[in-house]
């Protein structure tokens, strides 16, 4: 019999003790190229008759660590596991933020534990965006935000996912965190972050100034009118990326307006009734603000620039970090009229239909949400809003938000999540396209391109420059 094929122990090999196939480490050998199969280095080739993928990872019964499996007869060209014999990397793409640094510096042990080798991509989310919905087959496991998954699945390119594959219950997860990133009943990422919207503002600087808690749109507008004239005022993200339009879609949730369409152009009165004062607004804040991306507008905070934030509801690990000069001096409430202001925001990982390793993958997912990772990102970064329901059952989870003083933030995110409503956002294959050219005219307006919100609406959707 061919070595590796489970009769015989290879030259040199061993059995396992419990269930008398080789040993996972008999099976390998190392070469120029990475780990062989000794089936591949015996001269073995050509397609097999039973040409087929066996376990990437195998769990053995000796109690050894799980190693990389390559002992397969399967022929190169159709092992998508070791390929032919040489163990493949694990490509991971994610988008930055604090939390992959959590990642990076625990690659090691995952690495130790499971024999797989990861290749970890920052890629910023528009740059992912137009890689994977051409079909590039640069990655294996990919950030998916819900924003456009129907783009992802349109085109073929994900992989329905289960909570089960990482060996974990449904119930361990925010209820929203599944169902933005589930259609039909199909899952296809598996959630770790899950945002609402959220006001984070300098409660120093409003009391200064004779401001109460704010709880209306009004509220915050004025406010900003108030602390404009002591250098400070509301920030928002407008920049001309898609993920922007969150922005100013669930400000104009909170009036019962929906910017944009299932399908088609937004209407003027729309953008105007819905948004148009928060376009005004944020017109005379800094004059850089359309050039920075999310983190930027939060340093304006930070740095004592700005005096109130409408954005997602993670922002509280930031500024109640320790050192940060705003620590023990912000407030965080939710805003709204006829209904809670919006900032939805939800990811998890997904597996693309390239994907070499769909056990590598999943392997890959389940130590994402393992307890020692999370619980590295909850006490490394603050992140007491990772959507997991599990976690607050957790004795260390507790301890660590009562030392750290950060109840009322926590409280904040709650009553955030429980206002989170979908309904704003469109489900559209198109969406990244859209929002980007709505972008443009709301971008447009606030950093002065445009005259007026009128005109910026005319210039892009009618082309023809003509004022109303």
């Amino acid at each position: 019999m061919p070595p590796g094929t489970g009769a015989e122990p290879p030259p040199g090999g061993s059995r396992n003790p419990s269930n008398g196939q080789p040993s996972p480490r008999s099976l390998l050998q190392a070469g120029p190229g990475g780990w062989r199969s000794q089936a591949t280095l015996s001269g073995g080739g050509g397609r097999s008759r039973n040409c087929r993928p066996r376990r990437f990872l195998d769990s053995w019964g000796d109690g050894a660590t799980p190693t990389l499996y390559s002992g397969c007869t399967c022929c190169p060209e159709h092992c998508v596991y070791c390929n032919g014999g040489i163990v493949q990397t694990l490509r991971v793409w994610l988008k930055a933020g604090h939390t992959v640094e959590i990642i990076r510096r625990l690659l090691p042990e995952f690495r130790a534990s499971t024999g797989i080798e990861v290749a970890l991509e920052l890629v910023p989310e528009g740059v992912a965006h137009d890689a994977l919905v051409q079909g590039s087959a640069l990655a294996d496991v990919v950030t998916v935000p819900f924003w456009y998954l129907e783009e992802l699945r349109a085109a073929g390119n994900l992989l329905p996912v289960a909570t089960a594959d990482v060996g974990l219950d449904e119930r361990a997860f925010v209820p929203d965190a599944l169902g933005a990133l589930r259609r039909g009943g199909v899952l296809w990422a598996v959630p770790h972050t899950l945002t609402g919207g959220m006001l984070a503002y300098r409660q120093d600087a409003f009391d200064a100034a004779g401001l109460g808690r704010p709880q209306s749109l009004a509220d915050v507008l004025t406010a900003d009118a108030v602390l404009q004239e002591r250098g400070m005022g509301l920030v928002a993200r407008c920049n001309g990326e898609f993920s922007s339009l969150e922005t100013f879609s669930g400000w104009a949730a909170a009036k019962s307006v929906r910017l944009l369409p299932d399908a088609g152009d937004p209407t003027f009165e729309d953008l105007r009734d819905g948004a148009g004062d928060l376009v005004q607004a944020l017109s005379g804040g800094p004059r850089d603000l359309t050039a920075l991306d999310y983190a930027g507008v939060g340093n304006l905070v930070s740095a004592g620039h700005a005096s109130h934030l409408f954005d997602t509801s993670a922002w509280a690990f930031q500024f109640e970090e320790p050192g940060s000069p705003v620590r023990g001096l912000m407030g965080y409430t939710t805003v709204g009229d006829a209904l809670p202001a919006q900032f939805v925001y939800a990811e998890g990982l997904g597996i693309t239909a390239g994907c070499r390793s769909e056990e590598a993958a999943r392997q890959f997912i389940a130590w994402r949400h393992s307890e020692e990772v999370l619980r590295a990102e909850v006490e490394g970064v603050r992140r007491i809003d990772i959507p997991r329901a599990d976690l607050r059952e957790r004795d260390w989870y507790r301890d660590f938000v009562a030392a750290a003083g950060l109840q009322d933030c926590l409280r904040a995110v709650d009553k955030s999540w429980s206002g989170i409503d979908f309904r704003h956002i469109p489900l559209r294959v198109d969406f990244v396209g859209a929002a980007r050219r709505l972008m443009s005219a709301i971008s447009g307006t606030v950093s002065g391109k445009y005259v007026s919100l009128a005109e910026a609406y005319d210039v892009t959707y009618q082309q023809d420059g003509r004022p109303r």
